[in-house]
């Protein structure tokens, strides 16, 4: 109970001049849209997957803000499971913003909050030391038109106790956001209860342990140098835009044709060597059996073009082009040439993306329904939008080389956790719980989350998934699957 003593010093807290905060959670929380409203502007880009941690400025309701964001881990992951470059940016977070107010620990209330979520959640948290629980203010994103006004309380206790102990570990620091509402309001009432947080401290902020943020400076260091190259092969149907999508990343100018073989090009992208192999395309209606044998082998082929093996696979999609259940038989049949494990290595591109005609790449996948939703799912919700009308625009094939190259370093840092993820098809037992299994294999496309039969039998000492050796029976076995 708060007592009126407490109450005056929290209405007469000083009025901070900056507000500087560090924004984390999973994955699909909608931590751009918590940043855009504090900020005050579209300053982050909706659905794009946040590689390293981003510093972003902006005024809002007369202050300076000054947050960062930093990337989500797999909600249903505990922290043994996440990358190592995961635990790198969320402590390399407090060099872009030291001593921040407050940490904002966002949560989607559109999806269930699990005894596996809460685990998660405190596993990736508690990498700062459990102090931080005393300087974080859970942040509940919720979009719902018809209840703007909706009582905060009535949305805790619908989304059940896991939640409600994450609150209480932050002594129930607690804010709602409806984020279909831009009065500034709700910003103000956030900064208010931040100032209230920093008054509580005696104008203390978070200070992490020296010696562990030197070690994970240390460790990030060593990782910049990681991949002096990478290896790309490009997949898709016919007219799926591949030869400008690899027209856009190399800055060249081929013309479009249909070859019946691989072409291999090479380049420059930010002053480090890019290769790509474009493979034949597909009729987008047809299944393997239908495809020439010919062009099959030189599918199967791509891989050994740029040894030891390519690091990204990207599948190439017309980004205003309908997704059938036809398209994705043929799109799994044909991928499957390059052998199972080609999910865990996919990156889905949708090109010529000023044909579109929603708004956004999320509104096009979840209006394409549970076809398109499983592709981008299959992929471990890996997407990117290459617009061919920009192609001098470096910062949209950046964004994609820093995409390949996360991918690649997960695939490197897979633990035997994650190699021992199940497909979802194969029917093989689990240990897991129903409740866990289900959270694993959500695929909730607001926004999409990710479904776990992507990773398959990693192979834990390369940074490539490598292409199965093939017999002289592998057409057989291509037919009989």
């Amino acid at each position: 109970m708060e007592t009126g003593e407490d109450s005056d010093r929290h209405m007469n807290c000083p009025a901070l001049p900056e507000i500087k905060v560090i924004i984390i959670g999973s994955k699909a929380e909608y931590k751009c849209n918590a940043a855009n409203t504090i900020i005050g502007q579209k300053e982050c880009k909706v659905g794009k997957e946040i590689v390293e941690n981003e510093k972003i400025h902006g005024t809002n309701q007369g202050r300076s803000v000054s947050l960062v964001m930093t990337p989500g881990w797999w909600k249903s992951f505990i922290l043994a499971e996440s990358a190592k470059y995961i635990q790198m940016e969320i402590v390399h977070s407090l060099k872009l913003c030291p001593a921040p107010h407050a940490f904002l620990l966002v949560i989607n209330l559109h999806t269930p909050f699990t005894n596996m979520h809460l685990k998660s959640v405190i596993d990736h948290m508690e990498i700062l030391g459990e102090q931080i629980w005393n300087h974080t203010i859970v942040l509940l994103m919720y979009n719902n038109k018809e209840q703007r006004h909706a009582d905060t309380e009535q949305l805790i206790k619908r989304a059940g106790k896991e939640l409600d102990f994450v609150i209480k570990k932050c002594e129930n620091r607690v804010h709602v956001f409806n984020y279909t509402d831009r009065r500034g309001i709700n910003v103000e009432k956030l900064f208010h209860e931040i100032e209230i947080l920093v008054a509580e401290h005696e104008g203390q902020c978070f200070q992490i342990d020296c010696r562990l943020l030197e070690d994970m400076e240390e460790k990030r260091r060593t990782k910049s140098c990681d991949f002096p190259e990478l290896r790309i092969v490009l997949m898709g149907g016919k007219n799926s835009g591949k030869t400008s999508v690899m027209n856009i990343i190399l800055k060249n100018k081929k013309d479009i044709s249909w070859s019946k073989k691989c072409v291999m090009s090479e380049g420059q992208v930010q002053n480090r060597k890019v290769i790509l192999i474009d493979t034949p395309g597909w009729w987008p209606y047809a299944s393997v059996h239908e495809t020439p044998e010919s062009i099959q082998q030189q599918i199967k082929a791509s891989a050994s073009m740029c040894p030891p093996g390519p690091h990204a696979v990207l599948l190439v999609l017309r980004s205003g082009a309908a997704f059938s259940k036809a398209h994705r038989r043929s799109v799994k049949e044909h991928m499957k040439l390059l052998g199972r494990n080609v999910w865990k290595s996919c990156i889905v591109v949708f090109s010529r993306d000023e044909w579109m005609g929603t708004p956004t790449i999320e509104e096009h996948i979840e209006s394409e329904g549970e076809n398109l939703q499983w592709l981008i799912n299959k992929c471990g919700n890996r997407y990117h939008i290459l617009n061919n009308m920009e192609q001098d625009d470096g910062k949209q094939v950046r964004e994609l080389m820093e995409k390949v190259e996360m991918m690649a370093r997960v695939n490197t840092e897979q633990t035997p956790v994650e190699e021992e993820m199940l497909d979802i098809d194969s029917g093989c037992e689990s240990n897991m719980s129903d409740q866990d299994m289900l959270g694993r294999r959500s695929a909730d496309l607001l926004p999409p989350e990710m479904h776990m039969d992507y990773i398959d039998n990693v192979d834990m000492e390369c940074d490539y998934w490598q292409l199965p050796v093939f017999s002289g029976d592998i057409s057989e076995r291509v037919k009989q699957n």
